[in-house]
Protein backbone atom coordinates (compact mmCIF):
# COMPACT_ATOMS: atom_id res chain seq x y z
CA UNK A 1 0.00 0.00 0.00
CA UNK A 2 1.14 3.69 -0.78
CA UNK A 3 0.39 6.32 0.64
CA UNK A 4 0.09 10.29 -0.14
CA UNK A 5 -0.52 14.07 1.16
CA UNK A 6 -3.03 15.77 -0.92
CA UNK A 7 -3.27 19.45 -1.48
CA UNK A 8 -6.69 20.75 -1.51
CA UNK A 9 -6.86 24.25 -2.94
CA UNK A 10 -8.64 27.02 -2.23
CA UNK A 11 -11.43 29.60 -4.24
CA UNK A 12 -10.59 33.18 -5.13
CA UNK A 13 -12.36 33.88 -1.57
CA UNK A 14 -9.66 32.41 0.30
CA UNK A 15 -12.89 29.49 0.57
CA UNK A 16 -12.31 25.90 0.48
CA UNK A 17 -12.81 24.09 -2.62
CA UNK A 18 -16.10 22.07 -2.70
CA UNK A 19 -15.00 18.90 -3.97
CA UNK A 20 -16.47 15.20 -4.34
CA UNK A 21 -16.33 11.75 -1.95
CA UNK A 22 -12.90 10.13 -2.54
CA UNK A 23 -11.55 13.01 -4.33
CA UNK A 24 -7.89 13.45 -3.65
CA UNK A 25 -6.65 16.06 -5.69
CA UNK A 26 -6.09 17.70 -8.97
CA UNK A 27 -3.83 16.30 -11.19
CA UNK A 28 -3.67 15.17 -15.43
CA UNK A 29 -3.12 10.80 -14.00
CA UNK A 30 -4.48 9.63 -10.82
CA UNK A 31 -3.51 6.69 -9.16
CA UNK A 32 -5.76 3.81 -9.47
CA UNK A 33 -7.52 2.59 -6.23
CA UNK A 34 -7.51 5.23 -3.88
CA UNK A 35 -9.48 5.68 -0.45
CA UNK A 36 -9.64 8.74 0.95
CA UNK A 37 -8.54 8.36 4.73
CA UNK A 38 -8.61 11.83 5.62
CA UNK A 39 -9.85 15.60 4.73
CA UNK A 40 -8.61 18.53 6.25
CA UNK A 41 -10.31 21.21 5.16
CA UNK A 42 -9.06 23.54 7.91
CA UNK A 43 -5.24 23.04 7.12
CA UNK A 44 -5.85 22.42 3.37
CA UNK A 45 -4.71 18.43 2.58
CA UNK A 46 -5.81 15.63 2.89
CA UNK A 47 -4.26 11.89 3.24
CA UNK A 48 -4.84 8.94 1.15
CA UNK A 49 -3.77 5.67 0.36
CA UNK A 50 -3.40 3.37 -3.04
CA UNK A 51 -2.89 0.11 -4.00
CA UNK A 52 -0.79 1.61 -7.23
CA UNK A 53 2.35 2.15 -7.56
CA UNK A 54 2.30 5.21 -9.49
CA UNK A 55 2.21 8.27 -7.32
CA UNK A 56 1.78 11.74 -8.94
CA UNK A 57 4.42 14.62 -9.12
CA UNK A 58 1.58 16.63 -7.60
CA UNK A 59 1.34 14.93 -4.77
CA UNK A 60 3.34 13.93 -1.62
CA UNK A 61 4.51 10.49 -1.05
CA UNK A 62 4.29 9.80 2.81
CA UNK A 63 5.14 6.18 4.94
CA UNK A 64 2.70 4.16 6.50
CA UNK A 65 3.95 5.00 9.71
CA UNK A 66 3.44 8.63 8.94
CA UNK A 67 -0.16 8.10 7.75
CA UNK A 68 -1.35 6.67 10.46
CA UNK A 69 0.34 8.89 12.79
CA UNK A 70 -1.45 11.98 11.35
CA UNK A 71 -4.41 10.24 11.83
CA UNK A 72 -4.37 8.97 15.29
CA UNK A 73 -3.59 13.09 16.28
CA UNK A 74 -6.73 13.91 14.23
CA UNK A 75 -8.72 16.02 16.47
CA UNK A 76 -12.77 15.74 15.46
CA UNK A 77 -13.32 19.40 15.24
CA UNK A 78 -14.77 21.68 12.47
CA UNK A 79 -13.62 21.21 8.85
CA UNK A 80 -11.52 17.93 9.69
CA UNK A 81 -13.12 14.83 8.27
CA UNK A 82 -11.59 11.00 8.88
CA UNK A 83 -13.58 8.07 10.05
CA UNK A 84 -16.96 7.71 10.17
CA UNK A 85 -17.41 11.66 10.08
CA UNK A 86 -15.60 11.15 6.06
CA UNK A 87 -17.79 8.75 5.43
CA UNK A 88 -21.02 10.27 6.40
CA UNK A 89 -19.99 12.99 5.74
CA UNK A 90 -22.15 13.81 2.33
CA UNK A 91 -25.23 11.86 3.36
CA UNK A 92 -27.06 14.55 4.50
CA UNK A 93 -26.85 16.48 0.99
CA UNK A 94 -27.79 12.95 -0.66
CA UNK A 95 -30.35 11.83 1.36
CA UNK A 96 -32.23 15.66 1.08
CA UNK A 97 -31.11 15.82 -2.51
Amino acid sequence: MNYFRFKIPTNEDGSRVSYSPNWHGTMPKTPKNVTVLLCNDKEGYGIAQTEDTFIPPEVLQITELTAKDILAKAKDEDGVYFGKKLTNRWLTEVLNG
